[in-house]
């Protein structure tokens, strides 16, 4: 997808936590991807402390879970 030359741009943030800080010029978030990884106890227990940050209207096809493991 990153090498495709096409008319958009795409650019991947990774974070390790939520709330990210406040930044005026970072760019529109348009997916939050949470990555929960079955072989650790508090993978899912972070993403749950994690959801708390994510205002309500990005549950409508902004955001993704992907489970690993």
């Amino acid at each position: 997808m990153l090498k495709d030359d096409c008319a958009s741009e795409l650019r991947v943030h990774l974070a390790n936590s939520l709330p990210l800080p406040s930044n005026v010029n970072r760019p529109r978030i348009d997916l939050i991807v949470f990555v929960i990884n079955l072989h650790s106890k508090y993978s899912l227990q972070k993403v749950e402390e994690f959801l708390q940050h994510v205002d309500s209207s990005f549950f409508l096809g902004k955001v993704c879970f992907l489970v690993t493991g």
